[in-house]
Order: C-alpha cells, then structure tokens, then sequence
C-alpha cells in the first residue's frame, strides 16, 4: 500500500522543471568600411558607417547617412541563409544574398569581351602570419598577415598588357567575442576587389582567421605594361608606368552586448508595412557617384 501512495505522490509532483534558459544577448557595435583608389584618372573614395545589431546570428547594418553602393538601400538584413537590402525611407525591401551584397561592394564583371580577353597567370599566395595586435578595447586581439601576387593578362589584335599586382593584408581579430556577436556580415570577400581566382587562392589562408574581425586594412598595387607582338618596342616616353593604388578599410567600435528585448526581435524582421519588390528595383546597374 505504501509503495502504491509514493507512486502517485511522485506522479502528481510531475518531473522537476528544467531551469529557464537564460535570455538571448543583443550584441551591438558600430561598422565603418571604406574604399579609396588612386589612379592616373585622379582619385575616387567612398565609405558607409551605421550601427549594427546581433540576434541569433542575424545581423541588422543601419547606415547613419547615405547608402549601400549602387543601392538605393540605407538598411541590410543578413542571416545565415539570405538577407534583405531595406530602403527605410521608402520602406521598401528586396531579397538578397552574401553574394549580392558582395556585388555592390565589388561589381562583377557584365556584358561581352569583344576584341578583349583577360587571363590570370603567376599567382603566388604566401602562407598567411598570425602575429599579436594592439587591444581592442581592452581585450586582446591577434593578427592576420596576407601577401599575393598575381599577373592579369589583356590582348586585343597587336596589343598584349600584363598588369602586375600585388596584395597586402592586415586582418585584427578578436579572439573570443561576446557571444552572439558572429554573423554572416563578418564575412571579408567584400573588402578583396580582385578576380576571383586569387580570391579563391586566398580563402586558405583567411580561413586561419580565428574570432571576430575588428579591423582590416586591403592594399592592391596594379602597374601596369604594354607589349607589342611582332613589332619593336616603341621607344620610351620617359613617364613612369601606369599604377592603381587601392585601399578597402573595416573598422569595428563600440561593442557591446545586453539581453535582448521584444524589440529587438521585431528589427531583424521586416516589419507589416515594408512592401516586398525585386532587387533590381533598388540596386543600380553601375555605381552611383554621390
């Protein structure tokens, strides 16, 4: 009879309730990344700064000013398996993927070579170096050293140029993040504006990246030179050859972390009166100068 009564005791005090998970973290911090290039057709620069917000592994990159380039988009939403390109002042969005927004940053190349072919040849990646950073803020960081090197070979009927590049650079990660802060956003291929068998050679090497890129500095060198098949050498003009300098910047600030809200739920999310349209509706064919 005894037993028969601790059998139904045990069965109405049901099993012990697991302890409450403890909340989400929102992790927060400000994204600044810029371009800057330098070539005998004078000087371009442009840069995008916002906050970013983390939840759950998807980031929400508002811009303070300005837009996305070749986007009419002020706003990106990007998880693990798409994203979102969000005008807020039309309240507009557009589906995007890691690969469209690496196209705004670095356009691919459109429409037929003609007369033209272009090849790469001589690429040499140097096994990347890992040395100490400067802290950031307050925490330590480490570094990622990237050399390559590379020929991209022009012809058209006489006419042979071989532009000489070289690459450099300096990747400062954070070794062990908040957590919550790792996102698709953290992926670099945007900032290497270079054909994509280098940066197929270099994805070895970035991937020895450990922890959250705070700070990254990209230098392409380009000079280039002109060969004539079947014909002299013209005598030269006493001007030093022509180069294209490129600088691509990633600077991470302010970073923080706090338990996540009912709101913060609702902003990685489009909201009822965001009307949904094609991409092609807010990404320009060709960067706009602004």
């Amino acid at each position: 009879m005894r037993v028969f009564t601790l059998l139904a005791l045990l069965a109405a005090s049901g099993t012990p309730e697991a302890p409450p998970s403890p909340p989400r973290p929102t992790v927060g911090y400000v994204l600044a990344e810029s371009r800057k290039i330098v070539s005998p057709a004078g000087e371009q620069a442009s840069a995008v700064r916002g906050s970013v917000t983390v939840l759950g592994g998807t980031a929400r990159w508002d811009l303070e000013t300005g837009t996305f380039p070749r986007t009419k988009a002020n706003t990106l939403l990007l998880g693990d398996r798409d994203g979102w390109l969000l005008d807020r002042k039309a309240s507009v969005a557009a589906r995007a993927t890691l690969q469209d927004l690496r196209g705004l940053f670095v356009p691919p190349a459109e429409g037929e070579p003609g007369p033209f072919q272009s090849a790469v040849s001589d690429v040499e990646v140097l096994p990347a170096e890992r040395t100490s950073a400067p802290s950031f803020e307050g925490r330590p960081a480490t570094r990622l050293r990237l050399t390559a090197s590379w020929s991209l070979v022009t012809s058209m009927p006489g006419r042979v140029g071989r532009v000489r590049c070289k690459l450099t650079a300096a990747v400062d990660a954070l070794g062990d993040p908040p957590d919550g802060t790792r996102s698709p956003l953290d992926d670099l291929g945007r900032l290497f504006d270079v054909p994509a068998p280098i940066l197929d050679a270099l994805a070895p090497e970035l991937a020895r990246l450990k922890g959250f890129p705070v700070r990254v500095v990209v230098e392409t060198d380009a000079q280039l030179a002109v060969d004539y098949p079947g014909a002299g050498v013209p005598p030269s003009d006493g001007r030093a050859p022509m180069r294209t300098w490129t600088e691509t910047t990633r600077t991470v600030s302010a970073l923080g972390t706090r338990p996540a809200t009912a709101k913060d739920a609702a902003r990685i999310a489009l909201s009822e009166e965001t009307r949904v349209v094609g991409i092609e509706r807010l990404v320009e064919p060709r960067e706009l100068l602004r």
